[in-house]
Formats: structure tokens, C-alpha cells, sequence
């Protein structure tokens, strides 16, 4: 008997859980003779249910072999690379870790499904979660941003074509995605956003694509963009600063009225300063940050996060050295599946400059920034 464990608390793992015992382990019987058991669900933070344990007892249990790999539903997006990297410090290997099949009414009905049910999480070609830059520039300069935007000094846009080629050489790799962001800066400042939409739809038509922007200008877009994210089924997802306060009623307004579906955060009133000037000890901490969990797509190189496409424009306004242009080609002839997800998971040499964070308040940069607005 194989004793496994499912990620999550939802319908999604009760699922899994269920499809993985009832008609998973029988074609596994026919294959090699041995039988599964869902022991128990793995969660993030506390448990709250008898047969859910953390990700902690997890690593305890599968270090004593009474639980020997983890499958993860991919339903849950976002929250699977943060789990993948707790996975790692809680001692577990990567090929232990398995990727679920989406799961839909279909599954069921369908037996070549039920034998691929779940893949080895590093030969998957499946990312939880990208985002890619279209500016680098705000029209919303925020004190401790950790893009640097308020340091982009002249606009600076993607350019479409080198992005599209880019995004189509990421495709030879990973063939679906679960969540996509397009970000910036501010998004809604390049006027070829839409573009960048229908790409990104076209390309990988199973993901949620959403632009996040600080919602200064949704009520100006034109309606070519309305048509785009209608049409591509993309929506906005607003990061409520102090200064959105008196436009979020009339942006919802706005929204609603334009049927173009979005998210919103609380108001935003602290942003966290997590950058250094000089390189910490604690390798640990990459297994620990959240950024760390944002796969970057930039001018042909992925990196678990952006700050290493972004650190430019704070080394050029401080004079600074901070490693800069890291990440993995995605034109290296060499690269794979497998090795592009495995160097995901590495800690680059930019990430010895960033540490857990200090809450600092929300404001508006002034005029003049000095060293000591980015680094503690």
C-alpha cells in the first residue's frame, strides 16, 4: 500500500482524494501490483480538521516513510508554489511532489485522463503562476515599491514583438499555466496592452489572465481594450492605495456597467521594505519568500521573481552593484522541462539582498529620494 497525502481543505482535494482511491489505484494495481491511500490533506498555516496535518508534519511523516509523496490539485494556483518551496525547507524531495490533472465533469468519463492523473511535479509542463512586465513605469509613485518604478526616470514599455517570441518560446516548455498577471508599473499606460491580452489568451487559453493596476485610469480606457478583455475573458485585479479612496465607488460603477469582471484589495496602508545593500547569510530565506513564488517572464529569461530585471533602475539612480540580469534562457538549446522547473526553485544571487521586511507606511515618494527609502 502507498500512503500519499492531498493538498488543500477544499472540494478539490476531496476530489482528488477520492478519484486518486477509487479508480487512480486500481489502474496502478494493474500496472505494478501496489494499491493508494489518501492519508491525510496537507494545509497551509493551522489545521482545523482531524485528517488535516501541516506542511511541517508532513516532512516528519514522510522522513519516517509513513507518507511518501504529496499530489497537488491544480485548482489551487497561486497557493502551490508557496507550498513547493515549504515542501523543499520541510526536507521534502522535489520528485516526491506531484501535479494534479484539472479537474472537470470529464475526468470521471474518461480513462486515458484517470492514467495521467497526476505527473511528477518537475517533468509537469505546468507553471501555477506567471507574470511579466508590459511598463516598467507609474503614474503612482509609491515610497518602497519593490519594482522601482518611481526610479524609471523616462517611460520604458515591452516590446510586443520580443515579448510574443518570448512567450512562444516559453510554450516549447510549459504548455499551460494557471494564473497569469500582466503587470507593471502601470499596465494601463501602454497603449498596446490588448495586444499583450490576445497573446496571452491564445497562447494559453485555460489561464486566468489578469492586469493589475492601481485603477487611476480604468474610467479612460477605451472601449478597443473593453472589447479585449471582454473577449479574452481577462479581468483587473486594483490595488486600492489611499489615493483610489475617492475614485472606488465610480470605478466599480464603471466596471460593472462595462461587464468587465475584477478583483480589489483592502486599502493598502503599509508596504513592506525588504531590500538590504549588503548580501545576507540566510540562504534560507528564499524558501520563505512570498516574491520568490512569482515566476517572471522578461526579454527571454524566466526568474522565480522580477527583482532581478528591476534591480537596474535602483543600481543606476544609487550607484549601486547589485546582481542584476539573472535568470534562466529560455533560448539556451540545452533547457528542458524538468531543468527550467529545478532552477526555479534555486535561490539566485539577487536574493541575498532581500530579507523577511520591515512594514513601513504607505505614502508618496517625494521629489528626491535617497538610498535609505529602498534599502534598512
Amino acid at each position: 500500500m502507498l500512503h500519499i497525502a492531498v493538498f488543500g481543505n477544499t472540494k478539490w482535494s476531496e476530489l482528488m482524494k477520492e478519484i486518486l482511491e477509487k479508480e487512480y489505484s486500481g489502474l496502478l494495481a494493474q500496472d505494478s501490483g501496489e494499491t493508494l491511500s489518501v492519508d491525510a490533506f496537507v494545509v497551509l498555516g493551522r489545521t482545523q480538521k482531524k485528517e488535516e496535518i501541516t506542511v511541517e508534519e508532513f516532512g516528519e511523516k514522510y522522513a519516517a516513510q509513513e507518507l511518501a509523496a504529496i499530489v497537488i490539485p491544480k485548482e489551487y494556483y497561486m497557493q502551490q508554489n508557496e507550498l513547493v518551496l515549504a515542501l523543499l525547507r520541510a526536507g521534502v524531495e522535489p520528485q516526491d511532489i506531484y501535479d494534479g490533472l484539472r479537474l472537470n465533469a470529464q475526468t470521471r468519463n474518461q480513462p486515458e485522463a484517470i492514467a495521467g492523473l497526476i505527473t511528477p511535479m518537475l517533468y509537469d509542463p505546468y507553471l501555477p503562476y506567471l507574470e511579466f512586465h508590459v511598463t516598467d513605469h507609474c503614474n503612482l509613485n509609491c515610497k518602497y515599491c519593490t519594482h522601482y518604478s518611481p526610479l524609471v526616470a523616462q517611460p520604458v514599455f515591452t516590446e510586443y514583438e520580443r515579448f510574443a517570441a518570448d512567450l512562444k518560446q516559453l510554450k516549447k516548455y510549459i504548455a499551460d499555466i494557471g494564473v497569469i498577471r500582466i503587470l507593471g508599473g502601470e499596465p494601463l499606460l501602454n497603449p498596446e496592452l490588448g495586444k499583450f491580452v490576445e497573446l496571452t489568451r491564445s497562447l494559453y487559453p485555460a489561464s486566468i489572465i489578469t492586469v493589475v493596476t492601481n485603477g487611476l485610469l480604468i474610467r479612460r480606457i477605451d472601449d478597443s481594450l473593453i472589447d479585449v478583455m471582454k473577449k479574452n475573458m481577462a479581468f483587473f485585479h486594483i490595488s486600492f492605495y489611499p489615493p483610489l479612496q475617492d475614485e472606488v465607488q465610480g470605478i466599480q460603477k464603471f466596471l460593472y456597467e462595462k461587464g468587465i469582471p475584477y478583483t480589489i484589495t483592502p486599502m493598502i496602508t503599509e508596504f513592506n521594505k525588504i531590500q538590504t545593500s549588503e548580501p545576507d547569510s540566510d540562504e534560507e530565506f528564499f524558501y520563505r519568500c512570498f516574491q520568490a513564488t512569482c515566476t517572471c517572464l522578461h526579454e527571454g529569461k524566466a526568474a522565480p521573481c522580477y527583482a532581478p530585471f528591476t534591480t537596474k533602475y535602483f543600481n543606476k539612480a544609487f550607484g549601486q552593484t547589485l546582481p542584476t540580469d539573472e535568470g534562466i534562457d529560455l533560448y539556451d538549446p540545452e533547457l528542458t522541462t524538468p531543468v527550467l522547473k529545478a532552477r526555479l526553485l534555486i535561490p539566485m544571487e539577487r536574493c541575498g539582498y532581500c530579507f523577511e521586511g520591515k512594514p513601513c507606511q504607505w505614502e508618496i515618494l517625494g521629489k528626491h529620494s535617497v538610498l535609505e527609502d529602498w534599502v534598512v
